[in-house]
């Protein structure tokens, strides 16, 4: 096992970082750190989320839903956000460019840095308009919208709703986790 501690990388240079067999990474100040791979719920809400972006994209011919897309927040940042809509022409990179909304699926053991430093990081990029946080454990999406003066942010529990202002449609929860016996 590497012990992260000792290495600290550039973006650039954690592009070409192998690390253990079949393990994810993040870099957090310039220190790559695993990512846990989460559970089959996880996955069903990863995919139906894309869907439900991916549906009211449609006819916008430069945007597209990415799965598991690297984010460069800085120098030193780089995450591999669950799901993320951009409009940019496909880059030739493992950088998204100009993220416009971008989807966490919260699991047991991510939840508190998703929550946390991510989501401020994820803020802090000037593309980002809308940000969602799917919990995977309950039906719970925390959503987070740019306004003129700042964020505001709010919770939706249960069979309710919320409005996209990105994708200018309401999302259902009973569609993000259909499929996931939540």
């Amino acid at each position: 096992m590497m012990n992260f501690d000792e290495i600290r990388m550039t973006v650039e240079e954690f592009l070409r970082f192998e690390g253990e067999p079949d393990q994810r990474y993040e870099l957090v100040d310039g220190r790559p750190r695993p990512v846990p791979l989460g559970t089959g719920e996880h996955g069903t809400l990863l995919g139906t989320c894309g869907a439900e972006i991916d549906r009211r994209i449609e006819g916008r011919a430069r945007c597209r839903v990415q799965l598991v897309s690297g984010i460069r927040v800085s120098d030193h940042a780089f995450y591999p956000a669950d799901v993320v809509l951009t409009c940019n022409p496909r880059p030739r990179s493992p950088i998204t460019r100009e993220p416009l909304l971008i989807v966490e699926v919260l699991s047991p053991s991510t939840r508190a840095d998703d929550k946390g430093r991510k989501l401020d990081d994820y803020k802090s990029l000037e593309s980002v308009a809308e940000i969602w946080l799917v919990d995977s454990e309950r039906r719970a999406v925390q959503v987070w919208w740019r306004e003129p003066d700042g964020w505001s942010g709010r919770d939706f529990v249960g069979a309710s709703s919320f409005e996209s202002r990105v994708l200018a449609d309401r999302i259902a929860l009973d569609r993000l986790y259909r499929n996931t016996g939540l």
